[in-house]
């Protein structure tokens, strides 16, 4: 396993947690949709990171 595919399953994970975590949104009181909000956030931030990691890794193996 080189390190593109596992960066690829990585990144996978993080994209499900996110669509998890909008999922549950909806059901949550206030004070739980705000921390919810800021863990979305950041999954958000670390997907759109390693989405352009694999992106990169994936056109320098053209």
């Amino acid at each position: 396993m080189n390190a593109a595919t596992t960066l690829g399953i990585v990144t996978m994970v993080i994209w499900i947690l996110v669509s998890v975590e909008l999922s549950k949104t909806s059901k949550k009181d206030n004070d739980q949709k705000e921390n919810s909000n800021r863990k979305l956030i950041v999954l958000m931030f670390a997907g759109i990171v390693l989405t352009i990691a694999v992106v990169i890794s994936l056109f320098q193996k053209l």
